[in-house]
């Protein structure tokens, strides 16, 4: 028996009121006064249903109290993989965020699981969703031929494993990088391979072309399915519709660029290009209208959840929300995305909804967007051992086990870091310098702790996790690999 029901019971047992023996008469008050002796009496047991009426209760209350979890039912359950490109973690209500940009992913974030201390691999589109869907990390997609940004064929991605497992595919993508057929800024497609439906239809298109597609598709899918959708906004240029434009705003700007949501000459001048006239405020006005993309997708992201719980969907369906990198406003000197490891760029939402889940909880502790696909396969009962993932699955987290010492990394260019929960490491390889923040009171990285004497061990023990982790993934090839393709994107005009 559960000891707080157990001394439940008991305490109810001992507060009974006293019952004489059958037969027997209680002793007057003058034999009593007398010294006359007399037997306890025996306690009255409660009714029979009293009793199991409490236990049922206090079953529950033991439940709640020890924060109790009811086992996770694995299953041939339908997935939905929502992926929002550029979402910055801060930036939702769910993570802290004091501006009204996310009501509908904060109500579902209150029946999911939210994993507060989630981040992307990468902070550029390619190779994080490559990692994302595949399990692998980021180097292992750099150097392809022919300057490829896809997945090469020598690595499945889930959507080729669950197909062999008889879930039916499909994908709706606004992206201009995760494509099946070339564009501009990916001449060689190659995101496709496993999906036997890839829509490309919302091209450079808001999120309600996204929901309308994934809803359309959706009907004609037989179950179990595989459902990947890829959200542009709030990627740039950002231009929220009204009333969100309006009602995000935080600043206001004559700048021609500005008023077009553009940051690419701003963060063009900061990379070494053209100058340009700017100031403080034209930059809170870029965000703003940031966040009123945030808000317009979230709304949609509402009305996704809505008709997919009005068709009962919802209750066979995983439901992941997500994103590839995040994006940057001059928190460490640079605009966008795909410049640095900084928490700006690499900290992004993780939730997790299960089939029929009702009651939400915030997970702590490192995870990674590598840590999706493992998760998957263990919640659909899928055996995943030799398949080469090289994220973990995160069922015991789900299952309210307390976080495991670990380290996260991410990477672009000629930067790198490593992350155990509490310091994080920077380091730029090709200048040979490398910075140390204590994320638990310095979330914006604003002092490095490098030089510090009290940092010694924390930058040591990073500096050795990195070290191992980059000879194990790179080798030798890794930093050039990385600034090729830094290059190759600016050449195609993404940067």
């Amino acid at each position: 028996m559960i000891p707080v029901v157990r001394d439940a019971v008991e305490a109810l047992l001992r507060s009974a009121p006293p019952m004489p023996r059958r037969h027997e008469r209680r002793p007057s008050p003058a034999r009593l006064r007398a010294g006359q002796e007399c037997q306890p009496p025996r306690r009255r047991l409660p009714p029979p249903l009293a009793v199991a009426l409490l236990l049922s209760a206090l079953f529950v209350a033991a439940l709640l109290v020890c924060s109790c979890r009811l086992p996770i039912q694995r299953g041939r359950w339908n997935v939905v993989v929502v992926l929002v490109d550029t979402l910055r973690a801060d930036h939702l209500g769910a993570y802290g965020y004091g501006r009204p940009t996310s009501p509908r992913l904060d109500a579902l974030a209150a029946e999911s699981y939210l994993f507060t201390d989630a981040r992307a691999q990468a902070s550029c589109t390619y190779p994080s969703v490559n990692s994302l869907l595949t399990s692998r990390h980021p180097a292992r997609f750099l150097g392809q031929k022919d300057g490829a940004l896809g997945i090469p064929p020598r690595i499945p991605s889930i959507a080729e494993l669950l197909a062999a497992h008889g879930f039916t595919t499909a994908a709706v993508s606004a992206s201009p990088v995760v494509r099946q057929s070339p564009t501009r800024f990916n001449p060689h497609g190659g995101f496709s391979r496993g999906f036997a439906r890839f829509d490309e239809s919302c091209l450079w298109k808001d999120a309600a072309c996204v929901t309308k597609r994934a809803l359309a598709v959706s009907e004609r899918l037989r179950e179990p399915f595989f459902l990947y959708l890829h959200y542009l906004d709030p990627h740039g240029p950002y231009d929220p519709p009204q009333p969100f434009r309006k009602d995000l705003r935080l600043a206001r700007t004559r700048q021609p660029w500005a008023l077009r949501g553009d940051p690419n000459p701003l963060a063009k001048m900061l990379d070494g290009g053209p100058k340009i006239d700017y100031a403080p405020r034209d930059v809170r006005y870029l965000m703003g209208l940031y966040d009123g993309e945030v808000a317009f997708f979230d709304s949609q992201l509402g009305e996704l959840v809505d008709r997919l719980r009005e068709r009962k969907l919802l209750e066979r369906t995983i439901l992941v929300v997500l994103s590839d990198h995040g994006e940057s406003f001059r928190e460490h000197g640079t605009m966008k995305h795909c410049r640095t490891v900084y928490e700006s760029e690499v900290k992004t939402p993780l939730l997790v909804r299960l089939p029929r889940q009702r009651e939400g909880a915030r997970v702590a502790g490192p995870v990674e967007n590598l840590d999706v696909v493992p998760t998957l396969f263990d919640l659909l009962g899928i055996q995943s051992e030799g398949l080469g993932f090289e994220g973990r699955a995160l069922l015991p987290r789900l299952n309210g086990e307390p976080p495991e010492e670990r380290v996260s990394f991410a990477m672009i260019n000629q930067q790198r870091a490593a992350i155990d929960g509490h310091y994080k490491l920077v380091a730029d390889l090709a200048a040979g310098k490398a910075q140390l923040f204590d994320l638990s009171t310095d979330p914006g990285e604003r002092r490095d702790l490098a030089a510090a004497a009290t940092a010694r061990e924390p930058l040591a023990r990073l500096r050795r996790e990195l070290e191992a982790f980059l000879a194990k993934t790179e080798g030798e090839a890794g930093l050039r690999q990385s600034e090729e393709a830094d290059q190759r994107l600016r050449a195609l005009g993404y940067l």
